[in-house]
C-alpha cells in the first residue's frame, strides 16, 4: 500500500500554509517553488483544498491562499480525505458485496476492519500545528 503523491502534496501544501501563511496570503508560485510541486498540479490541489473547506482563495494581483481555520483544527485525516473522500484499506470493508468469499464474515475482514479504524484514529490524532512544529523545528 502506498500513499498517493497527490496526498503527499496536499500535506506539504498544508504544512507550508501552516508555517508561512498564518498571518498572510501566500501565492501559488511561492508554495509550488518552496515545496517543489509542479505549479499546475499545485493549483489543482489548492482548488481541491478550497472545495474541502481547508483553504480560502483570494483573487487579484495580491491574491493567493490561506488556511480557513487554525492549523490545530486540521488533521491528517482532513488532508487524506481531500483526495480520498472515503478511507478504505480493503474493498470488502466499504462494500460487503466486494467480498467474494464470505461476505465479510471472516477473521481477515475483522482484522482489516480493526486496522482501518486504528489508521483513521491515527490520522485524526495528528494536526498540522503539531506537524509544522516537528517539521520546521530548525527554523
Amino acid at each position: 500500500m502506498r500513499i498517493k503523491n497527490e496526498i503527499e502534496y496536499v500535506i506539504r501544501i498544508l504544512l507550508y500554509l501552516t508555517k508561512y501563511g498564518e498571518n498572510r496570503i501566500v501565492s501559488s508560485n511561492e508554495i509550488s517553488d518552496a515545496e517543489n510541486i509542479p505549479h499546475l498540479f499545485s493549483l489543482r490541489i489548492l482548488k481541491k483544498l478550497e472545495k474541502a473547506g481547508l483553504v480560502k482563495i483570494y483573487k487579484g494581483a495580491r491574491g493567493g491562499y490561506q488556511l480557513t481555520k487554525p492549523s490545530e483544527e486540521i488533521t491528517l485525516r482532513d488532508a487524506v480525505e481531500t483526495i480520498e473522500p472515503v478511507i478504505c484499506i480493503k474493498d470488502c470493508l466499504g462494500n460487503l458485496e466486494a467480498c467474494n468469499l464470505r461476505k465479510g464474515d471472516c477473521a481477515v475482514h475483522r482484522a482489516f476492519n480493526g486496522i482501518q479504524r486504528e489508521f483513521i484514529r491515527a490520522l485524526e490524532s495528528r494536526n498540522f500545528k503539531e506537524l509544522a512544529e516537528e517539521t520546521y523545528h530548525d527554523d
